[in-house]
């Protein structure tokens, strides 16, 4: 559903990081390898997402390369 996020990091936290994008801030979660990537906070960052949608949940992954969001797709898809 959302490819990718661009726009100020607000935060980041043990396992997420926050971007604003027009005024609206996702919270997305994410590796240790995007958050060491990441830029400091009020800085612009490109995030590629996956939207996992649940029964009781809506969580949004956010990844620094499209690589890892690749090989995140195909490691869920493993049964």
């Amino acid at each position: 559903m959302f490819y990718s996020l661009t726009g100020k990091l607000l935060h980041t936290g043990p396992s997420v990081a926050v971007v604003q994008c027009g005024g609206v801030a996702f919270q997305c979660f994410a590796t240790l390898n995007t958050l060491r990537s990441l830029p400091p906070a009020g800085q612009e960052v490109t995030l590629y997402t996956y939207l996992n949608v649940r029964e009781d949940a809506l969580e949004l992954f956010g990844f620094a390369e499209q690589a890892e969001l690749d090989f995140y797709k195909l490691l869920i898809s493993v049964s």
